[in-house]
């Protein structure tokens, strides 16, 4: 399973306005700890019309500028992962996806992050917009065809603690 990942505690590497957005691991250390609950919606592959919803958990480890995330799902545990992501040196990358956007409202940090991806074995590209909050964090993957065609979402995470 591969999944990005941006958190937010304290800002510190995260680039004023001007700039090209950043993140540092110190950023992410808020996500750490295994008390996160949530959701998981998806968009079933086989019609892309119809939405799936389970219960999620999730786990964050921190080992330098690589977070391991622990994900579980009570109904379908064999579906249970793992997934890293990791900052690059700059902290302009997670993983192979570019930050593109970062902003702050009250103790929300909003992030956008781009990578090229493959969606239904068909080439596309992936938008992850992140929102972190010391209780509440959610991941939306949007999915855009290199082909055209609309851009749907594909899942969403959400959790809170």
């Amino acid at each position: 399973m591969r999944i990005s990942l941006i958190a937010f505690a304290g800002l510190a590497g995260v680039t004023a306005c001007g700039g090209p957005p950043t993140v540092a691991p110190d950023d992410l250390a808020v996500l750490v700890g295994d008390d996160w609950e949530g959701t998981l919606t998806y968009l079933d592959y086989s019609d892309n019309a119809t939405e799936v919803t389970l219960p999620a958990e999730l786990a964050v480890a921190q080992n330098g500028a690589t977070f391991e995330l622990y994900f579980s799902y009570p109904d379908e545990p064999q579906a249970n992962g793992r997934a890293e992501v990791t900052i690059s040196e700059d902290g302009r990358q997670l993983n192979t996806e570019t930050l593109t956007r970062s902003t702050r409202e009250d103790e929300t940090l909003h992030l956008v992050a781009e990578a090229a991806c493959g969606d239904n074995g068909q080439p596309a590209t992936c938008e992850y917009e992140y929102s972190i909050a010391p209780t509440a964090f959610s991941i939306t993957n949007r999915v855009t065809p290199e082909s055209g065609g609309e851009t749907i979402v594909r899942n969403t995470y959400s959790f809170t603690r």
